[in-house]
């Protein structure tokens, strides 16, 4: 079996999203550990916010049917058309899943592991320390507790993140097909 670590984000009917998720990735691979949900800023400033949260599993799949998987739970989260503040950004995923960690790999394909995500942005930092502070992270060789506390203290306003401590994960999960 092997630790696998993702990370789950949606800025587009964003609650719905996580949920929907969570009970797919739950349905695919059985016992998954959930972290909270964590809001952070869009990039462009005149998007949405976003939800975000990571999810721990072990798997006996291989790395290829792990994408395959997660980019089935992504397709078929389908798409919608996103206006906020008055601009239309199109039809747009509703969620988006990313392998962050395969166990020890390190590689470029089929995807780049580890992924760079895990230092350069707390909304996937945070959570991912919330579920084990102690990872090694496999290039960097320090534990991603480290990295959150260099980063944590020097993040600019914009790059904050704050935990959702009411997000209702008793809501019904939509039946998107």
């Amino acid at each position: 079996m092997t630790r696998v670590y993702l990370g789950v984000g949606s800025n587009l009917n964003r609650d719905n999203a996580l949920r929907f998720a969570v009970a797919k990735l739950r349905e695919a691979f059985g016992d998954i550990r959930v972290s909270s949900v964590w809001q952070s800023h869009a990039v462009r400033a005149a998007e949405p916010d976003y939800y975000n949260l990571v999810v721990g599993l072990d798997t006996d799949r291989s790395l290829e049917d792990l994408l395959e998987a997660i980019g089935g739970i992504e397709a078929q989260g389908g798409r919608e058309m996103m206006f906020h503040n008055s601009t239309n950004f199109g039809s747009k995923r509703r969620l988006d899943i990313d392998v962050l960690l395969y166990g020890e790999t390190v590689c470029t394909t089929p995807c780049k592991l580890p992924r760079h995500d895990i230092q350069d942005y707390p909304f996937v930092l945070a959570p991912l320390c919330e579920l084990d502070p102690e990872i090694l992270h496999p290039l960097l060789k320090i534990k991603v507790k480290e990295i959150w506390s260099e980063m944590a203290p020097r993040l600019p306003e914009k790059m904050r993140v704050t935990k959702i401590s009411d997000f209702d994960w008793n809501a019904a999960v939509p039946d998107w097909q």
